[in-house]
């Protein structure tokens, strides 16, 4: 039996109709969803990019980033003397004491391949290609520098600078070197998602006829920028004139800079890309059902995290703004003989779970460093409870909710927010002053969770961190 893994990046959960969304196309998703079990309440244990995929990868929780230190020569963005990325909290490689699923299902006498345009993994000596017999890196995703030219002349600021845009904004910059990137594109096919799962395809049609494979497809889209073609545009905000705001400025402030209808574009070119994106999951799918492969594939379909959209004010990824928006995750599993197939699953599960569901799945050995759990069981009914509660880290925050109530904090215990799930789902009563019982209960849960105390780095990074 073979296992293909899809992850969407950015994915925000509610943008989809399998789980409720009414304007958004997302036809292939959701029949896949219909075919599969679909996970209501999947969170991922840390944030954003990298140590997720760290966290998927090999099992183990990376929660809560001991003994971590910047990679400051992984990362190529130095316009602002910023070590960027690189001093996020857990953004490293794959560490020589980890094993990967590729490594891992290569042991097994698995044929591994990696598809992706997440630039990320491939920064020198980040190593998340470790294991694959083959990989294919779709180069260009945002700021990666695989164009040479004059990267400020890129932008056209009347059609893609508001007017509170601060134009030697970082993000600008980084749309610069993406417009760079892209300026040779002449039609959908181009474009990342399409090449990313063409690129798959291509292989499925050499190999489907292998005994046993395991596929990873990381799509980076629907992550910012957001340009998807103008029928896509099209579908959700016809005959728009203004500004068009490809990427958004992480701030907690979005009125700074875009006004209502600069923000409901902004939020329709996301939408887009989202339905771009389902668009070349359905010929994917297509190629796997057309290939055979649907009898004999266990077929895992996950987000990584959402996005803020104007929620609160917020627009990006900000490490402060931890709320449903950024915390659900998409998350189907589909059985090769239908088992589970339309049923949803409502308990507490993490994206470090994948990992031993899926070897049960396939009859291989759940590693013994694998810290997840079997989800298959509370498919089949045979278990259920497994979790009371779910935290996770971004930075230095942390994020913690059981069945009644959301708690957000600085790790230094500052900025602390709690909210009531009953009455708030959308976290926007904050309760914490009236509640401080509550919190140190989550507090002792968190660190109990962690094995102590929880590091605290306090290392400013311009792209999360926002005056408040």
């Amino acid at each position: 039996m073979n296992f293909i893994l899809v992850i969407i990046d950015s994915l925000r959960k509610d943008h989809l109709g399998a789980y409720g969304n009414q304007w958004i196309r997302t036809p292939f998703l959701d029949n896949f969803a219909q075919e599969s079990v679909r996970f209501d309440r999947a969170y991922p244990e840390i944030m954003p990019t990298i140590p997720f995929r760290r966290s998927l990868l090999t099992g183990k929780r990376v929660f809560p980033i001991r003994d971590w230190e910047p990679m400051f020569s992984s990362y190529p963005y130095t316009k602002l003397n910023t070590i960027g990325l690189a001093g996020v909290p857990g953004w490293t490689p794959l560490l020589p004491e980890d094993t990967s699923m590729a490594e891992l299902f290569g042991s097994y006498g698995y044929e591994t391949a990696l598809f992706t345009d997440v630039f990320h993994q491939f920064y020198p000596g980040m190593n998340f290609h470790r294991g694959y017999s083959s990989w294919n890196w779709i180069r260009g995703q945002e700021w990666d520098p695989v164009m040479t030219g004059l990267i400020q002349h890129q932008v056209d600021e009347t059609l893609h600078c508001t007017e509170g845009v601060d134009r030697s904004h970082q993000k600008i910059w980084e749309l610069q070197r993406y417009l760079l990137n892209v300026d040779s594109r002449q039609s959908e096919e181009d474009y990342f998602a399409p090449r990313v799962f063409r690129a798959a395809m291509s292989w499925l049609e050499q190999n489907y006829k292998r005994d046993n494979f395991f596929m990873c497809v990381d799509c980076f889209d629907p992550h910012e920028p957001w340009d998807p073609p103008q029928y896509y545009r099209d579908m959700y905000d016809p005959g728009y004139e203004g500004t068009e705001a490809l990427i958004p400025i992480y701030t907690n402030r979005a009125s700074s800079y875009l006004s209502k209808e600069e923000l409901a574009h902004m939020r329709a070119l996301y939408a887009g890309e989202v339905t771009m994106v389902d668009f070349w999951f359905g010929h994917f799918m297509n190629k796997i059902i057309q290939l055979g492969l649907d009898k004999n594939s266990v077929i895992v379909v996950m987000s990584d995290h959402g996005h803020q959209l104007g929620e609160k004010d917020f627009t990006g990824k900000l490490a402060f703004g931890l709320m449903p928006c950024i915390l659900d995750l998409a998350l189907f599993i589909r059985h090769p003989e239908g088992k589970g197939a339309g049923h949803s699953v409502d308990e507490f599960v993490y994206n470090h779970d994948i990992l031993p569901t899926v070897c049960n799945l396939l009859g291989e050995d759940v590693p013994p460093w694998a810290e997840g759990e079997d989800l298959w069981p509370l498919v089949e009914g045979s278990r259920s409870g497994i979790r009371d509660h779910v935290d996770t880290i971004f930075k230095d925050y942390v994020w913690i909710r059981d069945e009644h109530h959301a708690m957000v904090s600085r790790i230094n215990r500052t900025e602390t927010e709690l909210y009531d799930l009953a009455v708030d789902p959308d976290y926007n009563n904050n309760i914490a002053e009236s509640n401080p019982a509550l919190i140190d209960k989550f507090w002792k849960i968190l660190e109990e969770d962690a094995g102590g105390e929880i590091p605290y780095y306090n290392i400013i990074v311009p792209l999360f961190d926002v005056k408040r």
